[in-house]
């Protein structure tokens, strides 16, 4: 009896030492990757605009992304599924990653069909990575979970630190070393990506076939959850887009779109920590209904903003609107699905959500823009947002 004690007390004490282990590694890799990512996502727009694209222009390429991100992540969550691994396709895609990136930012000169699949492969490959490794985290284990947003807070102070250094780059040297410097760091972080351990894969799937991915479709709940999720980050989108074309068009520096970022960024960073608390007292469903209306909020500022300072300020709602949508909707997914196609089902809602908002977002955002303005466009975005609250009023209602 004492024998069992012993090696029942020792087996915990040890599993408890490997999980403060992995979260280090996670909790530094977020860092490093985010703050990479910083330096490729936060100047795309202005890149275009220097180049001389106008705003329908940079909308057709943008949208373009769906259409990579829709067909990888799915497909992507499938074969992480089937052949028991994330960590595998994380790293051979972020290789891929790399060496686009490079390419995009070393074509300087205005054609527009290669920058039409030079960004589209690049914000593509980028949608794709950064859904693994999220859902790495979430399928690691049930502790790393549920400290899901303390290491995503990490991601958000890499990313605080990498939109500055991207502005500082750009001044010193040109867009061209942008690519360089995204290479150096990432390649670094395979030191410790390849020390982190796999997903675990609760059933062995072999045999799954890419038609067994359908149950996901006939589960209501899951539907009007990624259909919830898709009007919402439609409308989040546009903060990439019409806010940052607003600013430019009143006056905003690159300085001022790569403060944005970093502040934005550093705000999200104590909702997140406190993401283990919140899911601990509070239904994830509600934390969702609240990121709905703060953001309605923040488009309503937006809107009636007339400086560039006064959208960095309003950008300090994100410390709400961001971290509980991304928790809800990573927590919510997880729960809705098999447990053999937790990945399939973070993928597919992944490129559902986020493939759908990158193919109408710049293009609907572009044409409004163009046709009324800036501030009208930034209006229309807010009241979409009341169909999402009555999606989500609906999910909680469903059995």
């Amino acid at each position: 009896m004492i024998d069992s004690i012993k090696i029942y007390f020792f087996s915990k004490q040890g599993e408890i030492m490997a999980n403060k282990q992995i979260f280090l590694n996670q909790l530094f890799l977020y860092f490093i990757v985010f703050m990479a990512f910083a330096f490729t996502n936060t100047q795309v727009i202005p890149f275009l605009t220097s180049i001389g694209y106008t705003p329908i222009e940079r909308g057709i390429i943008l949208s373009t992304v769906a259409i990579v991100a829709i067909l990888a992540q799915f497909y992507i969550g499938y074969l992480c599924d089937k052949y028991n691994t994330i960590k595998r396709f994380y790293h051979l895609l972020m290789f891929g990653y790399v060496l686009i990136n490079a390419l995009m930012y070393l074509f300087t000169t205005h054609v527009f069909f290669v920058h039409l699949l030079l960004v589209s492969l690049n914000l593509g490959l980028y949608q794709v990575v950064s859904g693994l490794i999220e859902t790495w985290t979430i399928e690691t284990n049930e502790y790393i979970k549920q400290n899901f947003g303390s290491i995503r807070a990490l991601g958000s102070i890499g990313w605080a630190l990498g939109a500055p250094l991207t502005s500082w780059i750009i001044k010193s040297f040109g867009y061209q070393y942008i690519g360089l410097a995204f290479a150096i760091i990432i390649l670094s972080s395979f030191a410790i990506s390849y020390k982190t351990p796999d997903a675990q894969k609760i059933e062995k799937n072999v045999n799954l076939k890419f038609s067994d991915v359908k149950v996901l479709l006939h589960n209501k709940k899951y539907v009007t959850l990624v259909i919830l999720l898709i009007v919402v980050n439609f409308v989040f989108r546009a903060d990439s887009f019409t806010v940052i074309d607003k600013m430019i068009a009143i006056g905003g520096t690159n300085d001022q779109i790569a403060f944005k970022w970093s502040f934005q960024a550093i705000v999200e960073v104590p909702l997140f920590f406190l993401g283990f608390y919140l899911l601990k007292h509070f239904k994830t469903k509600h934390l969702l209904i609240t990121s709905i209306i703060m953001l309605m909020l923040r488009f309503l500022l937006n809107t009636l903003a007339t400086t560039p300072n006064q959208i960095i300020w309003i950008s300090a709602m994100q410390m709400v609107s961001f971290p509980l949508l991304l928790i809800a909707q990573k927590i919510l997914i997880a729960e809705e699905a098999p447990l053999n196609l937790q990945s399939s089902a973070q993928m597919f809602a992944l490129s559902m959500y986020t493939g759908i908002p990158a193919l109408l977002t710049p293009l609907i955002s572009g044409i409004l823009v163009q046709s009324f303005g800036f501030n009208f466009t930034l209006l229309i975005m807010m009241l979409t947002l009341i169909i999402a609250l009555y999606l989500a009023f609906s999910y909680t209602k469903l059995k």
